[in-house]
C-alpha cells in the first residue's frame, strides 16, 4: 500500500475525530488529510517528482506528519535529519542528499548555514506564517498522481562503518508491512489514544509506531520532547492507553517524583525498543503498573521489528527479545549462513517485504548487509526450542545509547581532525541511564585536555555521539596486522 493511504482510509472512516494533539492544538482526520495534500500538491507545482528527495530537520511535531503523509503522496523520498545533529552534520546529510526542499523546525534554524542554502533551494521553518501560507495556495484535494507502492519513500540514518552515518532507503510498501505488523502485535485499535514518544525521525517513532496508530485511526498525542511529568500528566487528560518507548524512558517513568500509578490508569500496554531492555526492568514495570502490559520489540531501521515478546511471555521466557514476529522471516546462522542448532550462537538474518532497498549511494555498504538473499543484521543471539530468541552482543561495532546507534568511527573520524590527536579508538561501556556510553582513548601529538576535545567533538557530533570521557594513554595496543584492541581497553577502562 502506498503509505498516503494510510491516512487517506481513515479519514474516510472517521473525518470528524480528533487524529492529533499536540500542545493545546488538535487537528481532526478530515483536516489533517487535507493538509497532507496541500503539502504534496505544493511539492507537485514546485517541480518536485517521483524519485525526488526532500528533508526535514524536526522534532515532534503535527507538521512532521503533514510532511511525511505528504511526501508519499508525491512520490518523493523524505530525508529525516535529525535535528540533534550538530551544524556540520546536517550540512554533509543535505550535501549527499541533495534535497530539493528542506523543512526545520523553528529551534534548528540557527544550525542552517550558507553551505546548506547553498545545495537546497527553498527552506521553510515548520508551523511558521510562511509555511501556513505556501500550503494555502495549492488545492487541499488529492493529487492526480499514481503512486507505485514498490517505490523509495524516505530514508533515516544509522551508524555506518565507514565514518559517517549511512541513509537506509525504503519503500512505501515495507514500512506498510511494518505499521501493520506493529499494530496487531501490539494490539493496537481504533478505541486507542496512542502517545507519539519517541522521536519521529527515528524510524521506530514515525515510520512504525506513529504509522501504526494512523493504520488503526487513533488519536495521538505528540510530545515534542520526553518528561515524565509532562507524559504522566498528559495520559491522565486525555486517556492514552498505549505508548512506545525506549528503555531509558521505561525507566525515567518509573522513577520519577510525578509517578502515580492511578493517574496512569488508562495506560493498558508500554511498547519497549530502540535498544536492549536491561535486566529487571520488566519486573518493575510489572510491579509499578500491574494492569499495564510490557510488550519487548526488536528490529532495525533496515528491517523494522524482527520479534516481540508479548506481555503473556514475559515471566516464562525472561531475558528473551520474543518470537520472530507474524510475517517476519528471520534465521540465526554461522558465518557462511548455515543455520546453527537451538541454544547455539549465531548472527540473526532476515529476509521478507518489509526490508530496506539498501543504503543511499553506498553500494560496499549495501552489499556487506545483504548477502546470498538475507540482510545481516549484526546481531548475534541464540533461540531455544520454541523460537525464542536472546540477544548475546554484536558483530559489529555499533554502540547503542538511549535508543540510538553510535558507530565509534563517526566520533573517531571527529576527534581525529584535531591536530592534537595522534591516534584514538573508541568503544561503549555500560551506562545505568542511557544502556550504553561511548568513551574514547586518546595518544597526544600535543597538550589538551578531555574538556577541550569533547567541545571539539560538539563542534561536529550530535550531542548524544560524544564522548562521555577521556582517557589519554601513550599508546593504543593493537593485533599483528594492525586492529584496535577493543576488548582489552574496554575491560581495563571499566576495571578502573
Amino acid at each position: 500500500m502506498e503509505l498516503g493511504e494510510i491516512l487517506r482510509l481513515a479519514a474516510g472512516r472517521t473525518p470528524e475525530k480528533t487524529a492529533i494533539i499536540a500542545d493545546g492544538r488538535r487537528l481532526d482526520f478530515g483536516e489533517y488529510d487535507r493538509l497532507a495534500n496541500r503539502l504534496a500538491n505544493f511539492l507537485i507545482a514546485r517541480g518536485v517528482g517521483p524519485g525526488d528527495r526532500i528533508a526535514t530537520v524536526l522534532f515532534n511535531s503535527p507538521e512532521y506528519g503533514v510532511v511525511h503523509f505528504g511526501n508519499a503522496r508525491a512520490g518523493s523520498v523524505l530525508v529525516h535529519i535529525p535535528p540533534l545533529y550538530a551544524a556540520a552534520e546536517i550540512a554533509e546529510i543535505v550535501e549527499r542528499t541533495r534535497p530539493r526542499l528542506l523543512v526545520v523546525d523553528a529551534a534548528v534554524q540557527d544550525r542552517i548555514g550558507a553551505k546548506v542554502r547553498s545545495v537546497v533551494s527553498t527552506v521553510m521553518v515548520a508551523g511558521s506564517p510562511d509555511f501556513e501560507a505556501a500550503l494555502a495556495t495549492v488545492s487541499d484535494r488529492p493529487p492526480d498522481l499514481k503512486v507505485d507502492p514498490s517505490a523509495p519513500v524516505a530514508m533515516t540514518f544509522t551508524g555506518g562503518t565507514t565514518g559517517r552515518p549511512k541513509g537506509a532507503v525504503v519503500s512505501h510498501t515495507a514500512r506498510y508491512v511494518s505499521a501493520d505488523s506493529t499494530a496487531r502485535e501490539h494490539q493496537v485499535t481504533e478505541r486507542d489514544v496512542v502517545g507519539a514518544v519517541v522521536p519521529m525521525f527515528h524510524a521506530v517513532g514515525l515510520m512504525i509506531w506513529y504509522q501504526a496508530a494512523i493504520l488503526r485511526g487513533c488519536t495521538s498525542v505528540i510530545f515534542r520532547r520526553w518528561d515524565p511529568a509532562e507524559f504522566i500528566a498528559a495520559t491522565e487528560r486525555h486517556g492514552i492507553s498505549s505508548v512506545f518507548l525506549v528503555p531509558v524512558q521505561v525507566r525515567d517513568l518509573l522513577r520519577s517524583p510525578a509517578f502515580n500509578g492511578e493517574r496512569l490508569a488508562s495506560l493498558k500496554n508500554i511498547g519497549v525498543g530502540g535498544a536492549p531492555t536491561p535486566a529487571g526492568l520488566i519486573e518493575e514495570c510489572r510491579g509499578a503498573l500491574p494492569h499495564c502490559g510490557y510488550t519487548d520489540h526488536y528490529g532495525q531501521s533496515e528491517t523494522g521489528p524482527l520479534t516481540i515478546l508479548k506481555p503473556s511471555d514475559t515471566e516464562a521466557h525472561p531475558g528473551t527479545v520474543g518470537r520472530a514476529a507474524e510475517g517476519v522471516e528471520l534465521r540465526i546462522v554461522d558465518g557462511d549462513g548455515n543455520p546453527v542448532p537451538p541454544g547455539t550462537v549465531g548472527e540473526l538474518v532476515t529476509r521478507g517485504p518489509y526490508m530496506m532497498e539498501g543504503y543511499f549511494g553506498d553500494e560496499e555498504e549495501t552489499a556487506r548487509y545483504f548477502r546470498g538473499g538475507w540482510g545481516w543484521t549484526g546481531d548475534l543471539g541464540r533461540a531455544d526450542e520454541s523460537g525464542y530468541v536472546t540477544l548475546v552482543g554484536r558483530s559489529r561495532e555499533i554502540i547503542i545509547s538511549g535508543g540510538f546507534n553510535i558507530h565509534p568511527s563517526e566520533v573517531e573520524t571527529a576527534l581525529a581532525s584535531h591536530p592534537a590527536v595522534e591516534d584514538c579508538t573508541v568503544f561503549g561501556v555500560p551506562d545505568d541511564r542511557w544502556g550504553e556510553a561511548p568513551v574514547a582513548t586518546v595518544v597526544r601529538a600535543a597538550e589538551i585536555s578531555g574538556d577541550d576535545l569533547i567541545a571539539h567533538c560538539a563542534e561536529r557530533l550530535a550531542r548524544y555521539k560524544r564522548p562521555r570521557e577521556i582517557v589519554f594513554v601513550t599508546t593504543i595496543p593493537r593485533t599483528p596486522s594492525g586492529k584496535v584492541r577493543k576488548p582489552l581497553l574496554r575491560n581495563a577502562y571499566l576495571k578502573g
